[in-house]
Order: C-alpha cells, then structure tokens, then sequence
C-alpha cells in the first residue's frame, strides 16, 4: 500500500478505477480496511477513481500527538487531494468522515466536487441534538465494557474511551475481543494507540465549522443516516438548509450502516455518485 507525506504527516492511502474521483474517509476509530472488507472500493471502482486513505492516528498511518479536528483533517485531505493530482472529488464519508467532507468543502471548495455523507454529527449543530451523550452507539459500547466492569462514565468521552481501553489487562482485552468478534478486534486494538494524542477532544471540538459555515457549502450533498441513528434532528437540519441537499434512510442500522446493511448502503451510495456526476452504471 503506498504512502505520501501530507500536511506533515504520512498517510497510507490506496487507489483503484477510472473515471471521476471518489475519495472514501472513514470513522474515527476506523480506517480505510472497512470500505475494503465491505466491498465498496469494488462496487465503485468500476465506475470510478477510487482514493481511499487511512487518517492520520489511524490504521497504517502515522500517529502525531495533535492535530485531529476536522479543520486539521480537511487539511490532510486537501495535501493528499493536490499530491495525488486529484480532480473535484466527490466524498463518502462516514461519521466524522462527513464532518471532514463538508469542513474540506469549506475550506478547499476547488477539491470538494460534492459529499455523500453517513450518519455524520457535527460538533457545531451540538445543541439540535440533546442525546448526543445518550447515542445508542454509544449506550452499545458502554454495555459491551461494563461486562469487564468498566465504566465509560455517562456522556460521550472519547478521551476516556481511549485511555482506558489502554489501561485494559490482557485478560479484559481478550475477553472484549471475543465479544466484538473478528471484524471489531481492529478497531479495539485501534483505541490504545490514539490515548496517546489529542484525538478524543478534537474531533468533538467544532473548530471553525459553525451552523452558518456549514449552510454555506454550496457543493451538493447527500445525507444518509440509519434508520434507527441518533442523529435525525441533524438529518432534517442539513436538508432544510444546505441549498443542494438531499436526504435519504437507510433501513436497518443505527449507525454503521456501511457494515450493518451493506448492501442497501452501497446501493443508496452507487445511485446517488451516479446521479452527481452523470456515469452511466458500466457493471452491474
């Protein structure tokens, strides 16, 4: 997998496809294997240019010890965007992947071509969604930690999340992998690494990316969030005012829907990159 320096940081990042660019930026807590093992770069490489990278602090990246809100991430993605020669990208990004996206579309309007974004909250729409701290996701995780007796504390705490999982013993670590099984063992493993950065705070700081920066973006926009997200007050706000937004549920997930109904999120992703940028469907 190749490797460029970008806004001082080495990312890994893979390319696949012909066509207009696509770039794919994961979670927090994730990385770019996700859009692999689901199939996506395949599904859209037949179409498209496929970029997809790994953010810094996570999978083969490098792991400096700041530098993790989304203005920092747009940044990266607007280094990697001129470095990789890259046309007007269109952007799938997942969770804080779509903050990224739409902060990029602020801050580097001439890379951003538009952004499919999944299940995505933004720290500067915090005050439209008051269970922010009660997400089910994160009640989810909670639950899976309380069953090695740890407590996670009541509200959303990344920087905690993180520096726990790093004081775990071996035997409670084993015993979470178990639970989360094969395709969670990454991202568990993915947790003590980031106790030692500032990534916890910043991706839960708002970082330029207010309410009126946001309805600025002109690119256009799609909103897909899970049917059961606890996110749907931010779903409805983008629509209302973001001028090129359009908003679509997928069934059957509450906030992974890349892995928790791949095949409808794929599909919804598909149809909509192709109606943005015009292909006509090659394969399948």
């Amino acid at each position: 997998m190749p490797e460029v320096e970008v806004n001082g940081t080495r990312i890994y990042y893979q390319q696949s496809g012909t066509g207009p660019d696509i770039v794919l930026i994961h979670a927090v807590t994730s990385n770019q294997a996700v859009w692999v093992f689901t199939g996506m770069v395949d599904a859209l490489s037949t179409d498209f240019r496929v970029t997809s990278y790994d953010m810094r602090g996570h999978g083969f990246s490098a792991r400096p010890a700041t530098g993790y809100t989304s203005a920092d991430m747009a940044e990266d993605f607007r280094c990697l965007h001129a470095k990789l020669g890259l046309q007007p990208a269109f952007i799938v990004g997942h969770s804080f992947g779509g903050v990224v996206g739409i902060h990029a579309a602020m801050t580097a309007p001439e890379c951003v071509a538009g952004i499919v974004l999944s299940d995505s909250f933004f720290p500067g729409l915090k005050e439209i969604e008051p269970n922010f701290g009660k997400a089910n996701v994160w009640m989810d995780l909670k639950e899976t930690f309380q069953t090695i007796g740890v407590d996670l504390g009541p509200v959303v705490d990344f920087t905690r999340l993180f520096r726990t999982a790093a004081n775990l013993t071996t035997q409670q670590m084993q015993t979470l992998e178990e639970k989360v099984g094969v395709l969670g063992r990454g991202w568990l493993r993915q947790l003590p690494k980031l106790a030692e950065t500032t990534c916890g705070d910043d991706v839960l700081a708002e970082a330029g990316l207010t309410a009126d920066k946001i309805k600025a973006v002109s690119q256009p926009v799609v909103a897909l969030y899970d049917e059961f997200s606890p996110f749907h007050a931010t779903c409805a706000w983008l629509e209302q005012y973001l001028p090129a937004c359009k908003s679509e549920i997928i069934p059957a997930a509450k906030h992974l829907a890349v892995v928790e109904n791949t095949i409808a999120f794929s599909a919804a992703v598909r149809r909509h990159l192709h109606r943005l940028t015009g292909v006509e469907v090659r394969n399948g």
